[in-house]
């Protein structure tokens, strides 16, 4: 298999026309809805403290970004901890007590193609598409060193081994019961 490379520009929104970058949890104006009321990849970048260590970013996608950063804003009340929005609020919140800025990028990212269709550009729209550059992103990150990523990584087999080291002897005893009878 060949390689191929993706070229992605990381910029910074702005608030206003040649203004200030937005930083969470600003408000949004005007100029900020018109400009950046579209599908596209973004993340979250916690400024440094040090030069040096690595910066902690959540790399995402969304189909209107303002709705986005909005939700991570104010999250519903009745979101359980788990909830991205709600785990990224707090987070942000715990980052701000520290005298960090927490601000959004909008990833511009070059059209490539992988067999013959067509990613990046002004393919955002396409929800799958979009899902797709969101993933190659977080691991092209990962693989850099560079970052201290905070989106989630679920490792199933580990979640479910732990969840069933929780479980009471006589239902683990039902599970294995259960499962020898299908095999």
């Amino acid at each position: 298999m060949s390689g191929f490379n993706i070229s992605v520009q990381w910029r910074s929104t702005l608030v206003q026309e040649n203004g200030a970058p937005y930083f969470f949890p600003d408000k949004f104006t005007k100029f900020f809805r018109k400009k950046y009321s579209v599908s596209g990849v973004y993340r979250w970048r916690v400024l440094k403290n040090q030069p040096g260590e690595n910066e902690p970013i959540y790399i995402g996608e969304a189909e209107q970004l303002p709705r986005r950063i909005q939700r991570v804003c104010t999250p519903s009340k009745r979101a359980k901890e788990t909830d991205t929005n709600k785990r990224l609020h707090t987070m942000f919140q715990k980052y701000l007590s520290e005298g960090r800025k927490i601000a959004f990028d909008v990833g511009d990212v070059e059209p490539f193609e992988i067999n013959g269709v067509r990613f990046g550009g002004d393919t955002m729209h396409d929800t799958f598409k979009r899902r797709a550059v969101e993933n190659i992103l977080l691991a092209l990150a990962q693989k850099s060193g560079e970052y201290e990523l905070l989106n989630v990584f679920v490792d199933w087999v580990a979640d479910a081994v732990e969840k069933l080291s929780k479980l009471p002897p006589h239902e683990l005893k039902k599970l294995q019961e259960l499962f020898a009878k299908k095999g």
